[in-house]
């Protein structure tokens, strides 16, 4: 139920965007067991990951109860899944926290070293994701990695995802990399080409409610846009 509540509020069936509330659940109605509250706290980073609400994504509070699921060796199948939005979540507060940058990239190099080595451990299906917390990692360090260096690990990013065949991944890394040249770089042209492509991701994927949330989000960048 919490899982098509999500599909719901990504599809722009519901008046929610991270609220899972609606067609599919009522969160009041909802009795929480340890494990389906570790599948909300995984649904709802999700969420707050692909509506860009990412202080909520960085901040959700994993109780100890959730800890045995959220683990990625042994935790539930989506776990992996969980903390790379969670560390995508807390990379996206980094840049935009100035104050509090520091905090949030020791936390998100932690996650991000989790993830590394699960991937070391053979599982394929983190590479395209890993690859997208490396540029997000690089830019947030450009005063050791040039523009161009960050661009490629953006740009490789967007590229493993496609080439798997996962189309919500590769709207998310040109979204990130739109992000990134729009407020890091000031390169609106390369930005808004970059948002146009992840809103066609995301309209082929039949997310519309991001869709609308990305329109309202960079409408300064999309000025004149033909997705519109």
């Amino acid at each position: 139920r919490m899982y098509w509540q999500l599909y719901l509020n990504l599809m722009g069936s519901s008046n929610n965007t991270v609220e899972l509330s609606g067609k599919a659940m009522g969160k009041k109605e909802f009795v929480f067991t340890p494990i389906s509250h570790a599948v909300y706290i995984v649904v709802k980073t999700i969420a707050s990951s692909l509506f860009g609400k990412y202080e909520l994504g960085a901040h959700l509070t994993i109780e100890k109860g959730d800890q045995q699921f959220l683990t990625m060796k042994g935790g539930l199948m989506y776990a992996r899944m969980f903390w790379f939005h969670r560390c995508l979540c807390v990379f996206a507060m980094a840049r935009t926290n100035k104050a509090k940058e520091r905090k949030y990239m020791a936390q998100a190099k932690r996650i991000h070293k989790e993830l590394t080595n699960s991937l070391k451990n053979k599982n394929p299906n983190s590479l395209h994701c890993l690859s997208l917390l490396n540029a997000e990692k690089a830019a947030l360090t450009n005063k050791k990695n040039r523009d161009d260096d960050v661009r490629k690990q953006y740009n490789d990013a967007i590229s493993m995802s496609t080439r798997g065949g996962y189309v919500h991944d590769t709207a998310l890394a040109q979204e990130r990399f739109a992000d990134y040249l729009y407020s890091s770089v000031g390169d609106l042209q390369e930005a808004k080409y970059h948002l146009e492509k992840s809103i066609q991701r995301y309209t082929n994927w039949g997310a519309m409610g991001v869709v609308e949330h990305l329109h309202n989000k960079y409408q300064d960048i999309l000025v004149g846009s033909s997705t519109k």
